[in-house]
């Protein structure tokens, strides 16, 4: 047993297995050395309790065989038995924690740095999960979570602008709890959100109307909402907030423009939201959130007290153990993703508010600013994707009251810059601005989800839009400084030659939706797919540094929107006017091993070039937008310069507009790559000029 004065790092490499947990290569330890070591080495001691706990018989039954131990140590503390070198199904991990009885749960994970030795240190805050979220018992924690966080971080708190949404629930409280009704607020008062899914299935379900706005003044009975809503009811008298919002009831279904004007404050409604409450499962509000909770039962989480010698005055160390599964480390990014964080206007949902209660049927999540806790200690928050936890606090930054801490102890939360790791700041040369691409990211997140109403595809994202004009330069391009960014379509003027170069994730059959909704074919939003944006990827992986040179000239760009003075509502028409080399091509398509397709360009020179299509059409033109290039300054030994890296060259596909005489619509993306500097031939002796596209 180690001394006090030790560090962690001279106590792992003490212990026989600990030392492949820094490289995370190879299979670990046999386990008769483990055997061997329990008496001198407590972790090795501990690894044998857990295991005989969890497969009695195992450890016996293995002597002498070829049993390999693997570590993987971080917030949580993992062990994977493996019947063989290189197996692929570990029998068994553990975690474990080791706090007072009486510590408070709502504390960091640091609090005890003082403690010396990976034994004495709290590797995750652990609670009994309480079996049923609905019970006051649970209702009661979150109460406890919620009240830590209002009178302690300040930074959670948005300045008291006297915003509240035009219509909210009066739910009533546990002492009186009155039939809910829909109301119209005249004084700041604290509410709730919910954040869920409808359901495929909405037929029945609750929701105001013209018809019925008058008698839900009145009342909503509780006994016609539908299940998941009622459950938020129940959270909210128990976590005495008397007023809740929901998009079904308190948005006017079938009146537009106040569906419009409410959707185009979707930004103020959760972020000025006391709490939201996320129903991450069912899919369905039809069915009820609350309830039993899978990670209370015993089969997946046991627990026993280790026989391990520890220091006087010491509270016993507490194991929890359980099965192993795929995606269980802390820092895996393959977790299922639930049925909330499928849906396209959950995403905003989940990074207005400053504050979540989360239910997922398996345990309670809270999430704030300053802390993110969940009762089993096990699974960490997830941010989705790596970084979005702190993205979203970002984007909030200049509405908080206070700085958020960025030494709080979020280990599953990393910092957004630590996601991206594209070194903006290292020349000073012309690179996309990091604002920028942290809207292309999420650009590329709200892509993926799904959306009932493809019209809604820019709505369901505009309260983003609106956090992240925010943080981006000044438009001086336009207006000059002081003049606040225009967001075009899900574009931005100030790199939009740069916002043009998304591309769909693969190659798709399904036509645009532009002119169905009006978007113009130049937005992201006028496909029904996923897109990428790759284009900075040189910044990255280059081995020298990349130059880039913008290729194109923007004239001008505009949008006409629904709401005239909402600037990120939905449109129903844009063109943007570009000059730059033009070339006329024709499409050329090979079919691969499979029968899979792949689209060329051709130009008149017969130079052929693959490109990403949104859609199909023979006549076009390619645009081109910019081209990154890296001068290398080393030699070969004869004295004669090594060719620069590059170019790249991203460009546009176009064809003819058939619904604007004389315009173009995007239908594609191309890029070019050599690594020996020869240039795209694609534009060779080709001529400018200046192309409309709508």
């Amino acid at each position: 047993m180690e001394d006090d004065d030790h560090s962690d790092e001279e106590f792992f490499e003490k212990c026989p297995h600990s030392r492949f947990d820094w490289s995370r290569i190879g299979a670990g330890a046999g386990l008769d050395t483990i055997i061997k070591e329990a008496d001198q080495c407590i972790e090795c001691n501990l690894l044998l309790q857990a295991v005989a706990k969890i497969k009695p018989g195992w450890i016996e039954a293995n002597k002498g065989s070829k049993c390999q131990i693997y570590v993987e140590k971080g917030k949580t503390y993992t062990i994977k038995l493996l019947p063989r070198r290189r197996a692929r199904d570990p029998i068994v991990s553990f975690q474990y924690i080791h706090r007072s009885k009486d510590e408070p749960f709502y504390e960091p994970e640091d609090q005890h740095s003082d403690y010396k030795g990976i034994l004495r240190r709290p590797r995750a805050q652990t609670l009994e999960i309480i079996p049923d979220s609905s019970s006051k018992p649970a209702l009661d924690r979150a109460s406890q979570w919620l009240s830590q966080c209002l009178e302690h971080d300040e930074a959670c708190e948005l300045p008291n602008t006297g915003f509240m949404p035009r219509l909210l629930i009066d739910v009533g409280s546990q002492d009186d709890p009155r039939e809910p009704f829909l109301y119209k607020p005249t004084e700041v008062a604290p509410y709730a959100c919910l954040s869920y899914c409808w359901g495929s299935d909405t037929e029945g379900v609750l929701r105001t109307t013209t018809e019925n706005l008058e008698s839900h003044y009145e009342s909503l009975p509780f006994s016609k909402m539908p299940l998941g809503i009622q459950d938020a009811v129940t959270v909210c008298r128990g976590l005495n907030i008397r007023n809740l919002w929901v998009d079904s009831l308190c948005i006017v279904q079938d009146d537009p423009i106040a569906w419009r004007e409410d959707a185009s404050q979707m930004d103020r409604i959760y972020l000025h939201s006391r709490l939201t409450i996320a129903a991450l499962e069912p899919a369905t509000c039809k069915s009820p959130f609350l309830g039993l909770q899978k990670f209370a039962h015993p089969a997946w989480q046991s627990r026993f007290t280790a026989d391990v010698p520890l220091e006087p005055n010491e509270p016993p160390l507490e194991i929890f153990i359980r099965l192993w599964r795929e995606g269980d480390s802390e820092y895996n990014e393959d977790f299922t993703t639930s049925s909330l964080d499928k849906r396209g206007w959950c995403l905003q949902e989940s990074l207005l508010p400053t504050r979540r209660l989360c239910f997922n049927g398996d345990e309670m999540v809270w999430q704030c600013l300053c802390r993110t806790i969940c009762e089993c200690g096990h699974i960490l928050w997830k941010a989705q994707p790596p970084g979005f936890g702190r993205l979203g606090t970002h984007l909030k930054s200049k509405r908080l009251k206070a700085e958020v801490a960025l030494s709080n102890p979020q280990p599953a939360r990393p910092r957004y810059e630590d996601f991206h790791s594209y070194d903006y700041a290292r020349s000073n040369h012309l690179y996309p601005h990091k604002s920028y691409r942290r809207w292309r990211d999420i650009v590329m997140e709200y892509t993926e989800r799904h959306l009932t109403f493809k019209k809604d595809k820019l709505s369901a994202v505009s309260g983003l839009a609106k956090l992240v004009r925010e943080i981006l330069p000044d438009d001086q391009q336009s207006q000059g400084e002081g003049h606040p960014e225009e967001y075009l379509a899900g574009l931005w003027r100030g790199e939009f030659h740069y916002e043009l170069a998304w591309m769909v994730a693969s190659p798709i059959a399904e036509p645009s939706t532009a002119e169905n909704f009006g978007v113009p074919s130049w937005s992201w939003a006028s496909v029904n797919a996923p897109v990428t944006y790759t284009f900075d990827k040189p910044i990255e992986i280059w081995k020298y540094q990349p130059y880039l040179i913008e290729c194109v000239k923007v004239e001008s760009v505009s949008c006409q929107r629904e709401l005239a003075n909402e600037e990120t509502s939905n449109v129903m028409s844009g063109e943007a006017v570009l000059t730059g080399l033009v070339s006329r091509v024709e499409l050329a398509v090979t079919l691969g091993s499979e029968g899979n397709s792949e689209a060329y360009v051709r130009s008149s020179n017969l130079h052929a070039y693959k490109w990403m299509m949104d859609g199909h059409d023979e006549n076009l033109i390619c645009l081109v937008l910019f081209s990154w290039t890296a001068p290398v300054s080393k030699k070969h030994d004869n004295g004669d310069p090594y060719p620069n890296m590059g170019p790249e060259t991203w460009f546009l596909v176009l064809k003819q507009s058939r619904s604007v005489e004389g315009a173009f619509e995007r239908i594609g993306i191309g890029r070019y790559y050599h690594n020996m500097s020869k240039k795209c031939m694609l534009f060779a002796d080709e001529e400018s000029a200046t192309v409309k596209i709508v």
